[in-house]
């Protein structure tokens, strides 16, 4: 990625290599912009098909200058404009496009080059291990390049284009993929282009599930994910196992997570999908002097405006891109403005002054659980009897008899309404017995079963109650065996009883994940303790390597005022590194004193586990913000009022857990919680790593082993979204081909402690039953 800098005699910008005036990368800012926000009033302008000068944030420039700036605006309010001195009584030329690709050609030439044998090297490197190459288009200025780069590349039977409609596209984005399908057509008769939709409109579902959340991001997987899913299962019909690798246009410097992202991404969004980052690297000025060096069709919606294209109403957009498209096509943003006006509604808020500032402040971005949402009459009651377990289920959707197909097979004895059924799963039989009527299920458990059984027959019970064919579960099949056509079809002789299904969400259904108040057991006492007890400090590296170092004396021998001794004292406690009630050292801090001297990350990595256990604050946010995410302290504060939580209780908390990711500089380096201050905000970016010590792995599977008394362990239960008892993945956030080759590795080292059978469709673990004390493990550090 080039540095920028303005040519400011020609109202241009240049790719360098290096330079002291480098800028931002700007935007082109066309006559439709300034007609939109009323620059007509202030300045004359041609209505050029050329750019007329350049944008960067809020800011416009011509000729290098600051001219105007546009402040405030939201999908309620119009921005102010603020003519500059220097912008006053301007008349605007069009931009040289001609002069401007010749001076960035160099630049252009090589950033193309390197891209084109990045497409050549990644297709000859993936040809014998997927099962087909794709680009996945969406309308926008991004995927228009890579389409480009790749049909530049390869031929057309050897890729096809997949257009993923969300039915919440803007108008200008079902323009241009027309335009380009039929451009693409006409050049490579070949190539075939494919649209994945789902079947039910986004207004239908936004009514059922809710309006979408930065937390609750329901609508990706149903209206992305799963309908491109679909289609390349329906493509490849008599694949088991499809692998598809994906040309994408995402780039690092959209956005903080996308920066962490590597060029090659495995199974990042899906355990079918290799993901290929084409222009990854690439600035926003790069794109766009590419699509003019190429002459390229645009969405035009860029014209506008807008600086990214997709979704006309989403959690993560702007307020600046809100007011363009509400100004633009209203009619689209009312009806989901409608939903998210009923949502605020139902929380509560009647004055309509109370509803809009709710709105355009973006509190509705912030759904933790399902306040607010219609849950309709669908009830789902799970009761712990003396004799056994009973469901009652009211108003159910779904044919139970085959949705339990996915546990494995059974036998039925009906008399009436009375049901006794015999299942087969995991290799046990299980008697269930059922009153089934047309509206209710009230069915009774027998209590001899593992956790693990009865985890799984409840989320048949909750698909049965809720499911509404979104199309997720289907996608998340292995096998196919899954169908949705007008009703729902377990084809028993594809299904693999792998659990996919029932366990890639919280409950077993993305919807009632969605409509279901899952924050509220935050504001239970037992799973909040503690929650204040730090006073706002967070514990810190300069804090804890002097009681590592002084040990007993640290107490009598520190510099720390009363309130952080006593804060230091419930994080040392928590940390397992203390005695409380006798203040003194114990056995794991000697422990942990000689890893502390000979591996620092590794110390600091048990610590992080350690206080994934006993600190309700660092469990809370592990538990409850989802990795590849960044939110604020407000975000999460104002999460945990909205849940009950005391203000004060909620303050000290996540100030605390933000002190500590300032001050302990590995917990950075881990990406668990990294710092970002903009503004008055503070944002914590949470990422995760591969980058963590096979000890503490292997330490923090054993304390999750040891936890449930279960020794016998699969890969996949740490990746269940519904695991909030610990585990590599939950606790550090590391991806599953990285796990897996650590565990691998640790088979051959430690292979008294782990064995592990990783092939195939086996992601077994098995642990060494002689182990009760997971301090144990620290004693193999070398």
């Amino acid at each position: 990625m080039y540095k920028v800098k303005w040519d400011k005699e020609n109202n241009l910008v240049l790719l360098l290599d290096s330079t002291d005036d480098e800028i931002t990368p700007p935007r082109p800012v066309f006559f439709e912009e300034l007609d939109l926000l009323g620059f007509d009033k202030y300045w004359e302008y041609p209505k050029s098909e050329e750019p007329l000068l350049w944008n960067i944030g809020r800011r416009y420039y011509y000729k290098g200058e600051c001219v105007a700036e546009a402040r405030g605006g939201n999908i309620f309010e119009s921005p102010k404009i603020k003519i500059t001195e220097e912008g006053k009584n301007l008349v605007l030329k069009p931009i040289d496009i001609d002069l401007l690709i010749q001076k960035n050609i160099s630049a252009i030439k090589t950033i193309e080059g390197e891209a084109i044998d990045f497409i050549n090297n990644t297709y000859k490197n993936y040809k014998d291990k997927v099962d087909a190459f794709i680009v996945a288009y969406s309308g926008g200025k991004d995927s228009q390049v890579v389409l480009d780069l790749v049909s530049r590349t390869l031929s057309p039977d050897e890729y096809f284009v997949v257009f993923t409609d969300t039915t919440m596209e803007i108008p200008p984005t079902y323009e241009t993929y027309e335009k380009t399908k039929k451009l693409y057509q006409k050049l490579y008769p070949k190539l075939k282009f494919y649209t994945a939709r789902n079947e039910r409109h986004s207004y239908d579902l936004w009514k059922v599930f809710g309006p979408p959340s930065r937390l609750i991001r329901w609508c990706c997987s149903v209206y992305k994910t799963s309908p491109q899913i679909r289609l390349l299962k329906s493509l490849f019909p008599n694949k088991t196992n499809l692998k598809i690798l994906v040309f994408d246009g995402v780039r690092a410097d959209e956005s903080s997570i996308r920066g962490t992202y590597n060029r090659i991404e495995i199974e990042k969004k899906h355990y079918t999908q290799i993901n290929s980052g084409v222009i990854r690297y690439w600035n926003l000025l790069e794109v766009f002097l590419y699509i003019y060096s190429r002459k390229i069709i645009f969405n035009k919606a860029y014209r506008y405006g807008l600086s990214r294209v997709g979704c006309s109403i989403c959690p993560f957009g702007s307020p600046w891109s809100e007011y363009l498209i509400k100004k633009l096509y209203p009619d689209i943003t009312l009806k989901y403005l409608d939903i998210i006006t009923k949502y605020v509604t139902n929380l509560g808020l009647t004055n309509e002054k109370s509803i809009q500032k709710y709105i355009k402040e973006g509190n509705w971005k912030k759904r933790g659980g399902g306040g607010g949402v219609n849950e309709e009459k669908i009830r789902v009651d799970f009761m712990d009897l003396e004799e056994y377990y009973q469901i009652s289920v009211k108003n159910y959707n779904e044919n139970l008899f085959e949705w339990l197909k996915v546990l494995g097979s059974y036998n039925i004895y009906k008399n009436d309404k009375q049901y006794n059924i015999e299942l087969s799963t995991n290799s046990k039989i299980v008697n269930i017995d059922a009153t089934i009527t047309d509206h209710t299920i009230i069915a009774q458990i027998p209590k001899n079963i593992d956790a693990t059984t009865l985890s799984n027959i409840k989320r048949v019970f909750y698909k049965t109650a809720y499911c509404i064919h979104c199309g997720t579960c289907e996608a998340e099949c292995t096998s196919s065996a899954i169908i949705f056509d007008k009703k729902l079809t377990i084809n028993n002789q594809k299904c693999l009883h792998c659990f996919n299904c029932l366990n890639f969400i919280n409950y077993g259904c993305l919807l009632v994940k969605s409509i279901s108040n899952l924050g509220s057991n935050m504001s239970k006492e037992e799973n909040l303790k503690g929650f204040n007890r730090y006073f706002t400090f967070g514990i810190r590296s300069t804090w804890l390597e002097d009681f590592i170092s002084k040990g007993d004396n640290w107490l009598t021998d520190n510099k720390l005022g009363n309130v952080q001794v006593e804060s230091m004292l419930q994080w040392l406690k928590d940390a397992e590194l203390l005695d409380i009630k006798r203040k003194k050292t114990n056995e794991f801090y000697n422990k942990m004193k000689k890893i502390f001297e000979i591996n620092k990350p590794l110390f600091y990595q048990i610590i992080w586990i350690n206080l994934f256990y006993n600190s309700s604050v660092v469990k809370w946010y592990l538990q409850n913000i989802k990795w590849n995410t960044i939110i604020s302290t407000e975000e999460l504060f104002k999460t945990l009022i909205s849940n009950n939580v005391n203000e004060r209780t909620a303050r000290n908390g996540i100030s605390s857990l933000a002190n500590m990711f300032d001050n302990v500089p590995y917990f950075q380096e881990f990406n668990l919680g990294r710092i970002n201050k903009q503004k008055r905000q503070r944002y914590i970016e949470k990422i995760g790593s591969d980058n963590i010590h096979p000890i503490a792995i292997l330490y923090s599977i054993y304390r999750y082993a040891i936890s449930k008394d279960r020794y016998r362990l699969t890969v996949s239960e740490f990746y269940r979204e519904d695991n909030k008892d610990g585990g590599p993945y939950l606790i550090f956030g590391i991806s599953r081909p990285a796990l897996e080759k650590i565990l691998r590795g640790l088979q051959e080292s430690l292979k008294e402690l782990i064995k592990v059978d990783i092939v195939a469709d086996l992601d077994n673990i098995h642990l060494s039953e002689d182990i009760k004390d997971y301090s144990q493990i620290l004693d193999y550090v070398k």
